[in-house]
């Protein structure tokens, strides 16, 4: 039989945080379907835990992703300005 491991110990182990590990298994790339207990916690196997490892690293080898929302200016939303149309691309309106 194989072993389980719990969120917080497969997160421990791949030095992440519980929700950024949460985050990894809704990636569809990944398509890692988890076990629960009888108390509802997701169960890792050590093969989906190197599944994770290798798609971490594949995470820093490609740097972040950014989208459109996140290169904004952060005090335009804070003061509820309009967006500067030089953030806006010609795709999104």
């Amino acid at each position: 039989m194989e072993n389980y491991i719990t969120c917080g110990q497969a997160a421990r182990r791949l030095r992440v945080s519980i929700s950024t590990l949460k985050r990894w298994v809704q990636e569809p790339d990944l398509n890692i379907d988890t076990l629960r207990n009888h108390n509802g916690w997701r169960l890792f196997s050590e093969q989906q835990v190197e599944l994770l490892k290798e798609f971490k690293r594949k995470l820093k080898r490609g740097g972040k992703r950014f989208t459109e929302a996140t290169l904004l200016p952060i005090g335009n939303f804070i003061e509820n300005k309009p967006i500067d149309s030089r953030y806006v691309s010609e795709g999104r309106k």
